[in-house]
């Protein structure tokens, strides 16, 4: 989230590689079901790792980048004369999945295709983000991709995966196709600012996919509060799978529209794409970024742009010469009332609209006491605007729905009915619940996921004493839980 413009500032040449096909040499063609990565990938997957917490960037001691194998597709007629559109493919299980579908889409389109083994949702988030980009890393190396038509997909957690990594590396992906499975927005400004920019989202969800509420009321909605070029696939009959080649040519259609926008962007802002031939490693990323921010700041309408990637470069490469130079570049313009001005005002104008687009969303998806939060940050970051004063109002009407809300305590692990945390003291907690229980029956409701308890929940109030049945270690008990109100 944005921080107030003031305080921050208070605290705080590309390298040409030669294509990858060697003169004389005719590069694997045809379907590969098995393609070693050869070296360890260039790409700065830890940064991507991070977003899943400290622990996730560390990785097992017997993991080799050598051992990783992907399946891969190359057209017949390539040709590394001129760079070429590729799908990235992660599945939920470990198994190349997605072949099958986007066959006909990509030898009709003559588009390269890859897809990890052992990166399913069974595959730690580092691990996982590592393996995916060991793969495209050497894809890129063996064969001359187009960055904006390299669209990251996958299904279920393969597309939470996608979003996770496309959100975090946008230079080299023109879009993100998330099938039934998604995963929010990088935190950090300035990859915001890169997100809508260059990258189109393509959100497909089934008729009847559990996570369908997720798409169509959550992610896509917010995306499109805040001008992300985004579009939602709900496909008739279809329920938590992937559809056939005619949705996913049509999908392929929509994201190849854009595509002189993105090159645009690359002639706009060179410093922060990533060509054909190229490989931008962190520190070289972080070298570009600072240029980008200079530039930047050279145009008084992007004073902010320019300040976000000075925080940008401090919060992803804090400890390297280029962050202190960024640090440097921020104390300056902390002495500088014109652009501490501009950038206060773009910044926080920006805020607002982030705050909002979080709240709508986070409301319509159910999340009362998280919507509730954003608001009230709203309110009190920016009183005297007149977001502040509809934030407040909004505050007190959510306030409202939540005392009357029935409330058990409990977090649940995605869209399970596995019991991941109990509140201490709440009403589960006070029930005898445990983290790892499997909510099996409230009342007379059975349950099997989330969306069962959520709407089994809505026959109860606060005040209500119910039978909860639970399974711990493949024992059935039944407990009494007292509905409570959730705390405000």
């Amino acid at each position: 989230m944005l921080s107030h413009v003031a305080s921050v500032l208070l605290a705080v040449g590309p390298f040409f590689l030669a294509p990858a096909a060697c003169p004389g040499a005719d590069p694997p063609t045809g379907l590969q079901e098995e393609v070693r990565v050869k070296r360890p990938t260039r790409l700065d997957w830890e940064f991507v790792a991070s977003g899943f917490g400290r622990e996730a960037v560390k990785l097992p001691a017997d993991f080799d980048s050598l051992k990783q194998r992907f399946q891969l597709y190359v057209p017949r007629a390539y040709d590394p004369a001129r760079a070429w559109p590729l799908v990235v493919f992660i599945s939920p299980g470990d198994a190349p999945l997605g072949w099958r579908y986007w066959q006909k889409v990509c030898e009709e389109n003559g588009m390269l295709f890859c897809a990890p083994y052992g990166a399913g949702n069974n595959c730690p988030p580092g691990p996982r983000a590592r393996i995916v980009l060991d793969m495209l890393d050497q894809v890129r190396r063996d064969y001359r991709i187009d960055p904006e038509r390299t669209y990251l997909t996958g299904f279920s957690g393969g597309g939470r995966m996608a979003c996770a990594i496309g959100f975090a590396l946008p230079e080299y992906l023109g879009g993100i196709i998330p099938v039934c499975g998604t995963n929010p927005l990088n935190r950090l400004d300035y990859l915001r600012h890169r997100v809508h920019d260059r990258l189109s989202v393509a959100f497909v969800t089934g008729e009847s996919d559990v996570n369908r509420t997720e798409n169509e009321q959550f992610m896509f909605p917010m995306l499109q509060d805040l001008d992300i070029r985004s579009r939602l696939w709900v496909v008739p009959k279809l329920g938590h799978g992937i559809p056939g080649p005619a949705v996913l040519a049509e999908v392929r259609k929509w994201l190849e529209e854009d595509l002189s926008r993105r090159r645009q962007d690359v002639k706009a802002q060179p410093t922060l794409a990533c060509p054909p031939d190229d490989a931008l490693t962190p520190l070289k990323l972080a070298g570009r970024a600072l240029e980008a921010a200079e530039a930047n700041l050279k145009e008084d309408e992007r004073t902010w742009r320019g300040v976000a990637l000075l925080q940008g470069i401090v919060a992803r490469w804090g400890r390297t010469e280029v962050a202190e130079k960024a640090r440097k570049r921020l104390a300056e313009l902390k002495e500088d009332a014109k652009r501490l001005r501009l950038a206060g005002e773009q910044g926080g104008k920006e805020e607002r609209s982030v705050l909002q687009a979080q709240a709508k969303a986070l409301d319509r998806f159910g999340q009362t006491a998280a919507a509730l939060r954003a608001w009230k940050a709203l309110a009190q970051q920016h009183p005297d605007t007149p977001e502040g004063r509809k934030a407040v109002e909004e505050a007190r009407r959510l306030a409202k729905v939540l005392s009357a809300r029935p409330y058990l305590g409990i977090s649940f692990a995605g869209e399970s009915a596995v019991v991941d945390k109990v509140v201490p003291d709440g009403p589960a907690d006070r029930a005898g619940v445990q983290p790892g229980d499997r909510l099996r029956a409230l009342g007379a409701a059975k349950l099997q996921t989330f969306a069962d308890l959520r709407r089994a929940l809505e026959k109860v109030k606060p005040g209500d004493k119910v039978k909860l049945e639970v399974e711990r270690k493949d024992k059935r008990l039944t407990l009494t839980v007292e509905v409570g109100s959730p705390p405000t």
